[in-house]
């Protein structure tokens, strides 16, 4: 799951209230400015610890990749392991060997 917009949309929630708040409450400019900053601290300190508890629990609720899922990831399924360029050494080494 993509949990990544999770504390900036509680963060925007939250900062979004506490204007509206604020305005209806005719605040002054530094009661207002200073309410928006700590509501967006806090907001997303949480959004971020919400985020993490999230991440921790989908990690923990996903199977474990099977041996043939992570074996198609590395080696796409068209493809045969064992069809590689074949390099005939057999001559070479004998030739090395009757020389020196």
């Amino acid at each position: 799951m993509n949990t990544k917009p999770i504390p900036i949309i509680i963060t925007l929630a939250a900062a979004l209230i506490s204007c509206v708040v604020s305005i209806v409450q005719r605040a002054g400019f530094s009661v207002f400015l200073s309410r928006l900053v700590i509501v967006v601290a806090v907001f997303l300190v949480m959004g971020t610890i919400i985020k993490m508890v999230l991440d921790y629990s989908f990690k923990t609720l996903e199977p474990p990749a099977s041996i043939d899922d992570q074996l198609e990831d590395i080696v796409p399924e068209g493809e045969d392991i064992g069809q590689t360029e074949e390099i005939d050494t057999t001559e070479d080494n004998s030739l090395e060997s009757e020389e020196g």
